[in-house]
């Protein structure tokens, strides 16, 4: 018998017969999209003096471990001396992979026999560095904890690449071995349409495209949930994709859709579960009631009275879920997450005793805030909408130094606005509702929402009605009527402002009858009804004599201003606008400034005096607030633009009108066709000359 040899079995040296191991696991078939992705990780392997190469992290079923290993079992061939893998079990069942298993495991696969492979961590890790030496092998570390977990697990020179994936950041990777983090994030709708066709086939895509793109926002673009329900859908012929996105939308139906019957490791929902169960529990509290905020954002402070945390607290616990991935961070102190996980959290929170008290106290937060803005940016009208007096309590509470300040939180806000008074609705907080509802209908307004505004008004009416609060319902009613007027529904508008002014004279407000009065006369004014818009503003004016001047009183002789241009009146015209300036100063009221000067341009404007005009609306444009309603900074553009094209300057007419129409279009007015008419044919003179 030759030395060497027991019965067939080789006893040489680990060194002299190096095996070489192949471990990555079947590439996921049907892989598609990530070409940016797949593109960097290749870049990366031109860096001859990187050891870590990349770290992918993402959030729970946004495709990491399959992107990591369909690059590797391409990337192999450039290492010839084997490809390590293991799933280090930082987030499934089970605890997570010990370092020192991992490396008694990585050892025995490069030829170490296991008496050679010593007993201690530091050991290991010294013979597993100096195995690697001289070697190019690829090692993928999936699914990592932390970066404790994967230092170990390093090869100790250039020569062999680790691409490590994981849910939590890993920047201790960036930062002490100069890994290039790739965050991974959902899928674009192209790429999740892309997998969804090609998992299901041309033939069954194409019988219902509108569905397979409702299939797409239903599972959020999340890979692991596109292939749940796109599978689902192919096992079961029957099943039409129309249905499957119905049971998708339903609470009920929505975690079984995205699960393959016994095989929890591909339920969405036992995914999500891994991440969460891991969290301490303010984390894991802080997550459930981020499930309750109605909004696609959030921020800290809301954060913080949702979990009824102090703003500290809040703050580390929020980063502590962003490092996760289980929430992302889109600003300072704001997060959102992707629609599956909201809902996750969202069903962990129903769970929760207290619940309803914690969804209240947020939205009495926010109500809070509202007011405290509103009553910052206008002082004067504090006591003039729904719910003035209703009394709301925050905790944090934010106090806004000047109308600045109020400004910038509510432009931060108002992506949560309609959802925010769906949910008082929905939840029977018919005061907080009607608060909401009244200053939010006009800030969507404002912004072009029209569908939202308008449904956040009549919720806000429902609310009032509901109480039997007449004055909310009278405030609400002139909002309405407002948006009604937003959308050229002239005629509609005035019988609302007539409702609202037989519930201010059964109130016996002679002020919020005078209010109510003037918008009835604002609205025959653009009806170019103007005796009768006139005897409306007047009758307002009788009836406020009384009050200090303000706001109202500056809003009056600003429409007075319109009906005396409507009736060739200009110098009275001109008269009424000076005194809205002039009254609106005196109270100290800067905000409208501008659209006071803009009814004097009008005025010199249809007198002929185009030069005046065009020095007004110029002066108006100087002293808009930064945050001035923008279809008010259009119509003075407008203005200026009518008056430049008579003056002979049609260069610049035509720039003001398309700088106009853009605000028009964007905001949905309905002065935006009237407005391309005239200037398209402008235009069309302007090339003919």
């Amino acid at each position: 018998m030759q030395a060497g040899y027991v019965g067939h079995i080789s006893l040489t040296s680990a060194f002299e017969r190096p095996l070489v191991p192949r471990q990555l696991p079947l590439a996921i078939p049907g892989f598609t999209g990530r070409t940016e992705h797949l593109a960097t990780l290749d870049a990366l392997l031109t860096d001859n003096d990187a050891t870590v190469i990349s770290a992918v992290v993402g959030t729970a079923g946004v495709g990491k471990t399959a992107l990591v290993v369909r690059w590797a079992h391409q990337a192999q061939r450039c290492f010839p001396d084997g490809t390590l893998y293991v799933n280090l079990r930082g987030y499934g069942p089970g605890t997570p992979a010990t370092a020192g298993d991992v490396l008694a495991d990585f050892l025995g696969a490069l030829g170490i026999s296991p008496e050679r492979i010593p007993v201690r961590l530091d050991a290991r890790a010294t013979l597993y560095r100096s195995v690697l030496a001289g070697r190019r092998v690829l090692i993928v570390l999936d699914n990592a904890d932390n970066v404790a977990q994967v230092r170990p697990l390093l090869p100790g020179a250039p020569g062999s690449r680790v691409v490590v994936t994981s849910r939590a950041e890993l920047k201790g990777l960036e930062v002490g071995e100069g890994a290039r983090r790739i965050p991974l994030d959902l899928f674009t709708e192209h790429e999740a349409l892309e997998l969804v066709r090609a998992m299901l086939g041309p033939r069954r895509a194409e019988a219902e495209p509108e569905a397979i793109v409702a299939l797409v926002r239903a599972c959020a673009r999340l890979p692991l949930a596109l292939r749940m329900a796109a599978g689902r859908a192919a096992t079961h012929p029957h099943l039409t994709i129309t249905e499957l996105v119905a049971e998708l939308d339903s609470e009920r139906g929505r975690w079984e859709a995205l699960s393959v019957p016994a095989d929890e490791h591909s339920a969405v929902r036992t995914v999500f579960d891994w991440s969460y169960h891991r969290l301490p529990s303010t984390q894991a509290r802080m997550f459930r009631r981020l499930g309750l905020h109605p909004g696609p954002e959030i921020g800290l402070h809301a954060a913080a009275a949702v979990s009824d945390l102090g703003v500290r607290a809040a703050r580390e616990s929020l980063a502590s879920l962003a490092e996760q991935h289980l929430i992302e961070p889109i600003g300072r102190d704001r997060y959102t997450f992707h629609d599956l996980l909201r809902a996750y959290a969202a069903d962990l929170a129903e769970r929760d005793d207290d619940r309803d008290q914690a969804r209240h106290r947020l939205l009495e937060w926010y109500a809070h805030h509202v007011g405290s803005a509103y009553r910052t940016i206008i002082p004067e009208r504090a006591d003039l909408h729904a719910g003035a007096g209703l009394a709301t309590r925050a905790r944090p509470e934010i106090t806004f130094a000047g109308p600045l300040e109020a400004w910038v939180w509510a432009d931060l806000e108002s992506v949560n606005l309609a959802a925010t008074v769906r949910a008082a609705a929905h939840h029977g907080l018919s005061e907080i509702t009607m608060l909401l509802a009244d200053i939010y209908a006009s800030a969507l307004g404002l912004a072009g929402r029209w569908d939202d505004a308008l449904e956040v008004c009549r919720l806000g009416l429902t609310a009032a009605r509901h109480v039997g609060d007449h004055r909310g319902e009278c405030s609400l009613l002139q909002n309405l009527g407002l948006l009604y007027r937003g959308v050229n529904r002239w005629w509609e508008a005035t019988d609302i402002y007539r409702s609202a002014l037989a519930l201010a004279r059964d109130l016996n407000d002679a002020l919020l009858e005078a209010e109510v009065l003037s918008h009835l006369g604002w609205g025959y004014l653009e009806l170019e009804q103007y005796t009768e818009a006139r005897r409306h503003l007047e009758a307002a004016l009788v009836l406020s004599a009384d009050e200090p001047p303000g706001r109202l009183h500056g809003f009056i002789e600003f429409c007075l201003s319109g009906v005396r241009t409507g009736l060739g009146d200009h110098e009275r015209a001109l008269r009424h606008a000076e005194r809205s300036l002039a009254l609106l100063r005196q109270a100290g009221i800067s905000d409208v400034e501008a659209s006071a000067i803009h009814a004097m341009a009008r005025a010199r404007q249809v007198a002929g005096a185009h030069p005046e005009a065009i020095a007004l609306c110029e002066r108006a444009l100087e002293v808009e607030s930064g945050h001035d309603n923008p279809r008010n900074h259009a119509t003075v553009l407008d203005t200026l633009g009518s008056s430049l094209r008579h003056t002979g300057d049609v260069a610049r007419a035509v720039a003001c009108w398309r700088e106009a129409l853009a605000i028009f279009d964007e905001r949905g007015d309905h002065r935006a066709s009237d407005l391309r008419e005239r200037l398209r044919a402008l235009e069309a003179d302007q090339r003919q000359q």
